[in-house]
């Protein structure tokens, strides 16, 4: 009889207040993050701390391009990580001179290890890794090597869905840069319609282009803070398209 989970596994990028870790230094030269799935805490079948020997973080950036760490059997990583067992688990990634503003999305996926005494239920719809590829469980089994299961009968190949889909093994958080230029654009043009004003506090501010643009900007910033609250990431990346437009305005 199987027995039942209660606390089934789940690839995390949260702090302890179950909100994102995804953190911006002050300075604005980096993102700091941590892993913080439950390796040693679920009560998963085939899911113990031991089998998670692997991991990929992906971090997509404003213009598409990507920073890939990954522990040393992802051939493609940018930077090698420890496995989380030896790892304080704990991330950043520093910005170079080429970044800019926009939505930085940060993607953990973490597999576990196939392992031969463990029986693999269906329905629990088990991914594991076994020769570097990745396999889902289709049917019951112990001891079926998912690389020579060729007819697929209990272990089908898997291909990771990518960022459009969260599952127990891969999680995505997303967060909003605007300190790499559009904060200091803001800065100027509030210190410029501060000074228009205080040569001529009587004219009318719909003549000072630059209180104009930093009123625009200010309605936008807020509007983006609210998309950023509500998760809604394509409103997000339409206020920080906007933002960096009114910042090129003559």
């Amino acid at each position: 009889m199987a027995v039942p989970i209660t606390i089934p596994f789940k690839a995390s990028l949260l702090n302890s207040d179950k909100c994102s870790s995804l953190e911006l230094s002050c300075d604005c030269s980096s993102i700091s993050f941590q892993d913080s799935s439950n390796y040693t805490t679920n009560d998963m079948d085939g899911h113990s701390s031991s089998l998670f020997t692997s991991r990929t973080i992906t971090i997509t950036k404003p213009d598409g391009g990507v920073y890939v760490m990954a522990t040393s059997d992802v051939a493609s990583a940018d930077k090698v990580i420890l496995p989380h067992a030896s790892s304080n688990n704990k991330f950043t990634y520093n910005f170079t001179d080429t970044d800019e503003d926009g939505l930085y999305q940060v993607r953990l996926c973490t597999y576990p290890d196939w392992d031969s005494t463990v029986t693999y239920i269906k329905n629990v719809k088990s991914i594991v890794l076994r020769s570097g590829k990745l396999y889902e469980c289709v049917a019951n089994s112990t001891n079926v090597d998912p690389a020579t299961d060729t007819d697929s009968v209990f272990w089908a190949e898997y291909t990771d869905p990518g960022a459009c889909s969260d599952t127990r093994y891969c999680t995505t958080q997303t967060i909003v840069v605007t300190c790499i230029s559009i904060d200091d654009c803001y800065r100027k043009a509030v210190a410029e319609a501060f000074c228009g004003m205080q040569k001529n506090p009587c004219k009318d501010m719909c003549d000072n282009k630059e209180f104009m643009k930093a009123m625009k900007m200010r309605v936008v910033m807020d509007g983006l803070e609210f998309a950023a609250c509500g998760f809604d990431w394509d409103n997000a990346q339409d206020h920080v398209d906007i933002l960096k437009s009114i910042c090129c305005c003559k």
